[in-house]
């Protein structure tokens, strides 16, 4: 192979280095956080499985719907581990392997940006920048494992390309080990090709060593339980994410992260994560000019498959950090930049050691505000520092329930409910997040019975079901109907969940007391005690924010979520005293929890306490809809016909 000429390598200075350890202190902190994902009880039924001599699956064990179907486990791997470490640790385990996935992922793209000429201060802000790009995927999932064994797979090639000593013989057992781990391993062939067709480009002449393990590379994965049909999976599953599928149309990791935006619906979608993964992809393109001039064509011609795919969709943000990131860091550099705006060079150095200082300062209030949880509050999102399980994510609380009011017969679960159930509750569930097992046609029917009285009591009937359990959040219409259905119960209520089983199954005694406390007599509503209602003003936006650096930020979701449960069955008389109630407990620090109460108040005719409650809303968010109209609609009405 040519060699080109080596790579000035600048040392890192001590400003930097300092930014660094708390660009991975904050990714340490984004990386511990509750399990969240609801197709970890799935892999941890299937790991158990396994290790339970039971062997791979070739039809679905899980479901006592679609137990005909093909499943094509190639996780399997990933799901023995998983299960090993929460036989050996619990929650605890998991969450402590996956944040070291984190950290190897990053720690390994950071290796590979030093071995070409990356200018230590952009380097370590393109790093945290990248770090906060991928952190929405930072969860108990398989993909995590295929980030960091792509990394791995870069950094070889890449020590390769820079002529550097690299066991390029540990490719084929790593694609062997990838490919019983998780599906993505066809993302290191594409890292390969890339590699072969640009050293190629740059040598005018093939690569011989590397063709040779990358071959090899593409035979390992033969080497699974399921044969050519583990190779091929992936194709199978690129499907899933045309425009036109039901799965894609339907699940929001699917979209793309340029194409969303905030609204009504979501308007407290993750800005900080977006934003910084369309800035690194933006630097990336920019990066792509000096690249080419300097004839590095394998890092060039890696942008092209993987920029598409996590611009295609949120789920794949990571792979642009991961392959792009290192060559981004060559094409970019601060120094530069201040060059050109006619920085001398003492005023340069102060310049990149300030950026320094300020990426440690920032990543050091944001790593507070991760550990205080204010970080994922400030955007609603159900994510917890912490190594538990996450009770506003999983069915904890209703799984248990049913434990102990032996609901046995077969459920009507949400599929967001069916891999923890699935582990939890040992036995077959309705549908779960598996869609390359439960399939379009089938997936079309679950969505027909959640939307329509008839499709579902058909469903009842075909399939014996006797009990029904769902995130009301996500399916308000399916609550508001249950609740007026005299062929159900409500059995369990929480925060997250609401169990219904069909009337006469259950002994009233098993009927959880805190669904019968619900339905009882309403709370009093005194609205003088309520922060921004009555005689209290409540906190700042400003000392909210500091609140969250030095203290755990808790937002209300028990009087909060109970109080939609209610409003969403149409009952605002016992949804008003919920809202009030939260806004007390949080001393009136989220906007929404006085749009909430004004709406239960404007139902209960309440118009001059509904108008308080608008009012504080606009003052908050000036441009939100509802309070608006209403606003606007009570003053109508208080002028006369």
């Amino acid at each position: 192979m040519v060699q080109s000429p080596p790579d000035r390598v600048a040392p890192m200075d001590g400003p930097s280095r300092v930014a660094l350890a708390l660009v991975f202190v904050l990714m340490a902190c984004l990386a511990l956080r509750d399990v969240s994902s609801g197709d970890v009880g799935f892999h941890l039924a299937a790991g158990g499985r396994i290790l339970d001599g039971l062997g791979w699956p070739g039809t679905d064990p899980f479901t006592f719907t679609v137990s005909d179907h093909a499943y094509v486990d190639t996780s399997w791997g990933y799901q023995v581990v998983l299960a090993l470490l929460e036989r050996g640790f619990g929650a605890a385990g998991l969450v402590l392997f996956h944040a070291a996935l984190v950290i190897v992922m990053l720690l390994l793209v950071y290796r590979s940006a030093r071995l070409g000429p990356a200018e230590p201060q952009t380097l370590v802000w393109l790093l945290g920048l990248g770090g906060l790009a991928a952190e929405l995927r930072y969860q108990v999932r398989p993909e995590l494992l295929s980030y960091a064994l792509l990394a791995l797979v870069l950094h070889l090639l890449h020590r390769h390309a820079a002529g550097k000593l690299s066991p390029l013989w540990l490719l084929p057992p790593l694609f062997l080990l990838w490919a019983n781990m998780h599906s993505l391993f066809a993302l290191g062939w594409i890292a390969l090709g890339c590699f072969a067709v640009g050293l190629a480009l740059r040598d005018r002449r093939l690569d011989r060593r590397l063709l040779g393990w990358s071959a090899a590379s593409l035979i390992a994965p033969l080497v699974n339980p399921y044969g050519w049909r583990g190779v091929v999976f992936p194709l199978t599953l690129a499907t899933r994410f045309e425009e036109a599928n039901p799965f894609n149309e339907t699940i929001g990791e699917f979209r793309s992260p340029f194409e969303l935006g905030l609204s009504e619906q979501f308007p407290f979608y993750p800005r900080l994560p977006i934003f910084s993964f369309r800035l690194l992809f933006v630097l990336a393109l920019v990066a792509l000019i000096p690249l080419l001039r300097r004839r590095r064509w394998a890092p060039a011609l890696l942008w092209l498959p993987f920029a598409y795919l996590s611009w295609s969709m949120v789920r794949n943000m990571p792979l642009l950090v991961v392959a792009c990131l290192p060559a981004t860091a060559w094409g970019l550099s601060l120094e530069r930049i201040a060059a050109g705006l006619g920085c001398g060079p003492a005023l340069r150095l102060r310049l990149t050691r300030l950026a320094s200082a300020v990426l440690a300062a920032a990543c050091l209030l944001l790593a507070l505000r991760v550990y205080h949880d204010a970080y994922y509050i400030a955007h609603r999102r159900q994510d917890r520092f912490g190594i538990g399980w996450n009770e506003l994510s999983l069915p904890v609380g209703a799984a248990d329930y049913a434990g102990r009011a032996g609901l046995d017969g077969r459920v009507l679960n949400h599929l967001n409910f069916g891999g923890y159930l699935i582990w939890s509750r040992g036995q077959p569930v309705f549908i779960d997040g598996r869609l390359e097992v439960i399939g379009e046609e089938f997936f079309d029917v679950y969505r027909g019975i959640l939307a329509d009285a008839g499709a579902l009591e058909s469903a009842v009937a075909l399939y014996d079901i006797r009990w029904s359990v769902f995130p009301y959040g996500v399916a308000p219409r399916l609550l508001a109907r249950l609740s007026a259905d005299p062929r159900w119960t409500l059995a369990y209520v929480d925060p997250l969940a609401v169990v219904f089983v069909r009337t006469g199954t259950l002994a009233p005694e098993r009927i959880d007391p805190g669904a019968r406390a619900e339905l009882g007599p309403a709370a009093t509503l005194d609205l003088r005690s309520v922060p921004q209602l009555g005689a209290d003003p409540g906190r700042g936006a400003l000392a909210r924010w500091l609140s969250g650096l030095v203290r755990r930020e808790r937002f209300p979701s028990e009087p909060f979520y109970l109080g939609l449960f209610h409003y969403w069955r149409g009952d605002a008389a016992r949804a008003a005293p919920r809202f009030a109630e939260a806004i007390r407990d949080s001393d009136g620090a989220y906007f929404e929890t006085f749009l909430n109460l004004g709406s239960a108040l404007y139902r209960l005719g309440r118009l001059d306490e509904a108008r308080d409650c608008y009012r504080v809303v606009l003052e908050r968010r000036p441009g939100n809809r509802v309070a608006r109209q209403r606003l606007a609609e009570i003053e109508r009405r208080a002028s006369g016909p």
